[in-house]
């Protein structure tokens, strides 16, 4: 997809994209890494700075619901946040040395496939978060 054009897309699909959510889509995008609240708030403060915390989580909040980004508890003391690409990816996060490994989604699609089939179970997360030790530290 060309970089922002999800404004167009948005537009189409009548999701309010306001200035405030415009911006942090744009950081999202032009991030790798995962993001705090306040480290969007910070990075943001340049370009927008009359742009308050309380506006960044009630936005966060308004893109999460609209799955325009994805939120997971990767064990650091604040949730953090990243854009949706066309797949699903999960974490395996190490307790010892806290590497964060990526992992693609189709290893973990037969898991949750087997919820479904047996239990009945429709898993909606985007976003797995597993936590153990790294081959580094076993």
């Amino acid at each position: 997809m060309q970089k922002y054009a999800f404004a167009k897309i948005y537009k189409m699909n009548e999701i309010r994209l306001t200035s405030a959510r415009k911006a942090i889509l744009e950081h999202l995008e032009d991030t790798s890494n995962h993001s705090t609240a306040i480290d969007i708030h910070e990075a943001l403060q340049t370009r927008l700075p009359s742009l308050n915390l309380t506006t960044v989580y009630r936005s966060l909040e308004y893109l999460v619901k609209h799955n325009l980004i994805s939120v997971a508890d990767i064990g650091i003391g604040s949730p953090v946040y990243e854009k949706i690409s066309g797949t699903p990816h999960h974490h395996l996060i190490c307790h010892n040395c806290n590497k964060i490994q990526r992992i693609d989604h189709s290893i973990v699609a037969p898991f949750f496939e087997e919820i479904n089939d047996k239990i009945g179970f429709k898993v909606l997360t985007n976003h797995l978060v597993l936590y153990g030790t790294c081959k580094g530290c076993q």
